[in-house]
């Protein structure tokens, strides 16, 4: 009989987080089988919250590695940073705190929605054009337009992770930080 896969994850929001859970569901995962940290509403910085706790989360996955169907899946969004900036700066957080580097071969999973996770869900949602430059939000035409279909459940997370695969075939041209996430979540070995 195969154990039951428990999954600790780091994110930002509850926009993140919706997003998380939906996908835990689909790979099986269970409420009871994740911990899930997210930033409270309104406390500075979400992206840094994640920055700041992400030494504590490897501690505490650390802590029950022993058991190989336990996982970490840490959430960012790459904001103007985009995905290979984000993992050198949580990488760098475990070096400062005398941590071992994740080995490739960790069931840790770092995905860095950019712009954000917006941008994912809208892709996911089928709205074109899209790209990772532009910010999905309040703050510029486009992003009213898709941040109301969020905020009234047109796009939403359930009906994104409905989407996930297969993945679109120009996904990697125009959202290549989700193209990267399929790859990362494997490690999860989900």
């Amino acid at each position: 009989m195969r154990k039951r896969r428990r999954l600790h994850v780091l994110c930002e929001d509850a926009l993140q987080q919706r997003f998380v859970e939906r996908l835990a569901d689909r790979w099986g995962i269970g409420p009871r089988q994740r911990k899930v940290d997210a930033s409270p509403r309104a406390r500075g910085s979400a992206a840094q919250y994640v920055l700041e706790r992400y030494v504590d989360a490897v501690r505490q996955w650390r802590a029950e590695s022993h058991d190989a169907n336990v996982g970490l899946l840490v959430v960012v969004d790459g904001d103007e940073h985009g995905v290979a900036r984000r993992r050198q700066q949580l990488a760098q957080k475990l070096k400062e705190s005398k941590q071992e580097p994740i080995a490739p071969s960790d069931p840790v999973a770092i995905i860095v929605p950019t712009w954000h996770i917006e941008t994912w869900i809208d892709w996911l949602c089928g709205h074109r054009p899209i790209d990772e430059q532009t910010r999905y939000k309040e703050d510029d035409e486009d992003g009213r337009t898709v941040a109301r279909k969020i905020e009234h459940g047109e796009y939403s997370p359930q009906r994104a992770i409905g989407a996930w695969a297969p993945p679109a075939t120009d996904e990697e041209a125009h959202v290549p930080s989700l193209a990267d996430a399929r790859g990362e979540v494997r490690r999860l070995g989900v």
